[in-house]
């Protein structure tokens, strides 16, 4: 009798170590909860530049005052094909070839970087420039889908023989010259 005894109080000191255990743990963890200083958590669209409260305007717009925004176009530059200043004695002819559409950036004369998107190719400009320092092409499929090989060349022309980069890539391809 005194096994059995013996038994029951070993369980009955188990079970109120297991729970003790445990009452510990969940009281302790929601003390860190409580003491958690990680708003994204509860919060994650909030940044820490909305900690000090909204910033934003009403959620219901207000009457309009009967006179319509006006929003200015975008200007869009256009590509330079000649240089404002100097003789441009360079010639540079860029191509891009393949099936479809892509998204080309290329220099123009004053070595701005142009990009075209979704251009029908293929592809051609032609621009003259006083050098060949800035002369570079690249092309890019405007999607992830499989187009076949894009190429493209750049034929740099000046007082000498003509100089020629090509590449070919399979999503993305650059020349250049220099």
């Amino acid at each position: 009798m005194q096994t059995g005894r013996a038994v029951g109080i070993a369980i009955a000191v188990f079970v109120a170590l297991v729970l003790t255990v445990c009452g510990c743990l969940c009281a302790g963890g929601l003390l860190l909860d409580e003491s958690s200083s990680d708003p994204f958590a509860e919060e994650p669209w909030r940044t820490p530049d909305d900690w000090a409260g909204p910033t934003m305007g009403p959620l219901i717009p207000e009457e309009p005052n009967g006179q319509p925004t006006t929003v200015a176009p975008a200007p869009t530059k256009q590509p330079i094909t000649r240089p404002t200043s100097g003789p441009a004695p360079v010639t540079v002819v860029y191509e891009v070839t393949g099936t479809g559409t892509a998204d080309i950036a290329y220099f123009d004369a004053e070595s701005d970087l142009m990009h075209v998107d979704d251009a029908k190719l293929p592809w051609r400009a032609t621009i003259r420039t006083n050098g060949k320092s800035r002369v570079m092409v690249e092309a890019t499929w405007p999607d992830i889908d499989y187009h076949g090989p894009l190429d493209c060349t750049v034929t740099v022309t000046d007082a000498g023989r003509p100089v020629v980069d090509k590449g070919r890539g399979y999503w993305r391809t650059t020349c250049a010259a220099g």
